[in-house]
């Protein structure tokens, strides 16, 4: 394969696009001609990246790359079946719904994050021929920059989503009824920042906010490193921070089916069901028994997902 190719990538969602953005990065450097489409949450991060954008394709890529969203009518969908003639890779950023995330038109490759979740796509129908296990780029550096320096035992971070939106009753709960909980077993004299998701709306936790519960600011990087506890329920957020080696609840409060974030089940991360759970979990972290430990995902998932990535779109070219 001869350097210098022009390659067309798009994303939406924002967890997308983080997984396609080592990529872009690393194909950029080699010097690749790289420009995407990119439209919702996934604008902001490629702006902060400072990476190239267009409203459309200025030229006939010779592959498209893309992040998966969870609409069949998203731009990325949009242009996969524009360029159905033109080889396109897509990389997955979690373990569910991967059948459902395409219409009739699939990618040449999909990019999975482990072989639990290439057995997975195959039960639900892609073919195995299309699905390459490289693990989600994102992953490789995205806990560099949380850190424990400034650490404050009394501020709790609560990593919202948009499950209600997205799923519905699904799971049994959503993320209305686990900030509830949340709320409800917050230690006295302890502090609650909510993070939004990028496509959640700005106000709507207005109701639950005083002078202990609060909407943060500033960069994930930066919420996560400040916070003493980190509770969600299935967000990826939840890994990067065990790997940054903060302390970490999942709360799932009756969950139906099947745990949706596979380190639960792999005990790298710690998941409580009930609302008597979660307040023996406060009071363990308020009295100081509960520990501090890095959870290792390397032999899980090795690094260099990048370039494993790279290495199916260069088979592609």
């Amino acid at each position: 394969m001869s350097s210098s190719k022009r390659i067309l990538w798009s994303a939406n969602d924002p967890g997308g696009a983080n997984a396609v953005m080592p990529v872009i990065e690393a194909l950029l450097r080699r010097g690749d001609e790289v420009v995407g489409v990119v439209t919702g949450p996934a604008l902001e991060i490629t702006q902060q990246k400072k990476l190239p954008v267009a409203l459309e394709s200025p030229w006939r890529p010779d592959l498209f790359l893309a992040g998966t969203s969870g609409t069949l009518d998203s731009v990325d969908k949009q242009l996969l079946r524009t360029l159905r003639n033109a080889p396109s890779v897509y990389v997955m950023d979690f373990w569910n719904n991967y059948r459902m995330r395409f219409a009739e038109t699939l990618p040449t490759r999909l990019c999975v994050i482990d072989e639990p979740s290439k057995r997975a796509a195959i039960a639900e129908g892609l073919p195995a021929e299309s699905l390459v296990v490289t693990g989600n780029p994102h992953f490789d550096h995205f806990a560099d920059r949380v850190t424990r320096n400034h650490e404050d035992h009394t501020l709790l971070l609560f990593i919202s989503q948009p499950i209600r939106a997205d799923d519905g009753g699904k799971y049994g709960f959503d993320e209305y009824r686990a900030l509830e909980d949340v709320i409800a077993s917050l230690p006295p004299g302890y502090r609650l920042g909510i993070r939004l998701h990028p496509r959640d709306n700005k106000h709507q936790f207005d109701a639950y906010l005083n002078n202990r519960v609060f909407v943060t600011e500033g960069t994930l990087e930066e919420t996560l490193s400040r916070a003493g506890l980190v509770i969600g329920m299935f967000s990826p957020v939840l890994i990067q921070a065990a790997v940054a080696g903060k302390a970490v609840l999942s709360y799932e409060p009756g969950l139906i089916g099947e745990d949706p974030l596979p380190t639960n089940q792999l005990g790298l991360t710690h998941c409580v069901h009930s609302v008597e759970e979660l307040s023996t979990e406060m009071e363990s972290y308020h009295s100081g028994a509960r520990s501090h430990s890095r959870a290792d995902i390397s032999m899980l998932w090795p690094p260099g997902a990048t370039k494993r990535v790279v290495q199916v779109v260069d088979s592609l070219l």
